[in-house]
């Protein structure tokens, strides 16, 4: 009988977080998606890291604007291109806000890389989840 209630909780569970679970799945899938366009470009045709980096970012937002707008906020029938303005000013923001934060934790702070890098992306994985939410998708 436990085991039946803990499938029911976890399920009830589930479908209350579906939409962040999404948002979540989406940000992997982009991630992914970001290295393999860094890695082709750069180990591939040899363009410049700041050109690739420039590139993904673009193409892998591009992706995460699509994905997070139908699949994980379900939005239809809305001007997308007020939207993807939206949506690019968040990512944008967000962007070159982890750069200061990185360089702060990093040369000032001596945090090593990998640490910062995780706090800055938890950081700004609940930034952009709330602001897409409430605002590019509105």
């Amino acid at each position: 009988m436990k085991i039946n209630s803990y499938f029911e909780t976890l399920r009830k569970t589930i479908y209350e977080k579906r939409e962040i679970i999404k948002f979540t799945i989406v940000g992997i899938v982009c991630l992914s998606f970001n290295i393999v366009i860094l890695w082709i470009l750069t180990d591939k045709f040899k363009v410049e890291e700041i050109m690739a980096t420039i590139i993904g970012f673009f193409f892998s937002n591009l992706l995460g604007f699509f994905l997070n707008k139908y699949f994980t906020f379900k939005i239809t029938n809305t001007n997308i291109f007020k939207e993807i303005y939206k949506y690019y000013a968040v990512m944008t923001s967000s962007f070159i806000a982890n750069l200061f934060l990185m360089f702060i934790l990093v040369k000032i702070f001596h945090i090593w890389i990998v640490y910062a890098s995780l706090m800055v992306a938890i950081l700004f994985y609940i930034y952009n989840y709330f602001m897409h939410k409430n605002w590019s998708f509105k």
